[in-house]
């Protein structure tokens, strides 16, 4: 079970960010240079840690990955999408859709310390919360290109074009791609180094973080994360570190914001409840094959954390609905998470029934809960 303390961080910080708000404002705050480069690093930090902690035991599922990672954000997104501009007439649905389309891993790391699931299941839905991190913020960008009413206006945040089109978009992935080859070239030439190979390794990450914040090329950098890897197992522990702190700063500063937007329960419900729904459709499409009662948790696992929040955060000066929004949708979806994993786990019954529907077949003997 995860302890109360990490179930309350986040409101908590929420919390304090709003409190702190309240008593020094908020105005002009997202109008600032700072505030895009601040949010650029949040979400930095979030997209390596992601990319760089996906286990070696993924690649024997490659296929699968990339399918749930490219095909299902892409499904989500249009499901989610498609069903909220209709029923708000709004267009600016699709892009929150790619904000809230992914899934968190700091939240699925929590998770499956006490899993039932697989080995198997457990590896692709770390491989699946890694990769479509960076999967959901193109996306986003590509969104930005489609829907010419959300184009940026107005002050350069943290490299983000004034003008989005497919043309910056394009430029913007060959920038990216460059990057991700310098990067790559480097790794390659000193890997057969014995001595003072994690010191270059780490100096190269904070060459790559650092032009990825300045001109804000997170796809490159996430890109990055799946070889400039140090070979000592203390760079995982110091990674999660920045992640998690990074996690609370973004939920601070999004407490911060929620004091003075229009926060539209409605419409964040509505989002979150689409959101946690599409996964269940996509999740069950795309997983067939695996054990059921994997299927049943899988199409369970929609959490949101810190890439939807700074998505919010990023996106609030296009979007000044984002926040009020996205911020409800995400307590939505992992309220919802919440329940119905709890309901499956406390009631052995109903998930030997719905796996057996899923399966098709007689519903297996109940799983016992795995200590790691």
């Amino acid at each position: 079970m995860i302890s109360l303390v990490v179930l309350l961080r986040l409101p908590l910080c929420v919390g304090a960010g709003y409190a702190l708000s309240r008593v020094l404002g908020s105005v002009g705050m997202v109008d600032t240079a700072a505030y895009g480069y601040l949010t650029a690093a949040l979400l930095g930090l979030g997209l390596y840690g992601a990319t760089s902690t996906i286990p070696r035991a993924a690649r024997s599922d490659a296929r699968l990955i990339v399918s749930v990672v490219t095909v299902g954000v892409v499904l989500k997104v249009l499901l989610i999408g498609c069903l909220l501009a209709l029923i708000f007439r709004d267009p600016v649905y699709f892009l929150l859709a790619g904000i809230i389309a992914q899934i968190d891993p700091l939240s699925v790391a929590a998770l499956l310390k006490n899993s039932p699931m697989s080995r198997r299941a457990r590896s692709l839905l770390i491989a699946w919360s890694s990769f479509d991190d960076p999967v959901t913020v193109l996306a986003t960008l590509v969104l930005l290109a489609v829907l010419p009413s959300m184009a940026i206006s107005g002050t350069n945040h943290a490299g983000l074009m004034a003008d989005v089109g497919f043309g910056t978009l394009a430029a913007d992935l060959v920038v990216n791609g460059a990057l991700v080859v310098a990067a790559w070239t480097f790794a390659r030439i000193i890997r057969h180094r014995r001595s003072g190979h994690d010191r270059l390794i780490i100096g190269a990450v904070g060459v790559v973080y650092a032009v990825a914040v300045w001109r804000f090329l997170m796809f490159g950098l996430a890109a990055a994360g799946l070889f400039l890897r140090p070979r000592s197992p203390a760079w995982g522990r110091w990674v999660d570190r920045a992640v998690q702190a990074a996690l609370l700063a973004a939920a601070v500063l999004l407490g911060i914001l929620l004091g003075g937007a229009d926060v539209d329960l409605a419409a964040g419900v509505s989002l979150g409840v689409a959101a946690f729904a599409a996964q269940i459709l996509v999740g069950l499409l795309l997983t067939r094959g695996l054990q059921p009662t994997d299927r049943v948790y899988l199409s369970l696992s929609q959490q949101n954390g810190i890439t939807s929040i700074v998505l919010a955060l990023t996106f609030q000066p296009i979007v000044p609905s984002a926040v009020g929004v996205v911020g409800v949708a995400i307590a939505a979806i992992n309220i919802l998470h919440f329940a119905c994993n709890q309901a499956i786990a406390r009631f052995p019954r109903l998930m030997l029934a719905v796996a057996g529907r899923i399966g098709g077949e007689e519903a297996p003997e109940p799983v016992t809960r795995s200590a790691g």
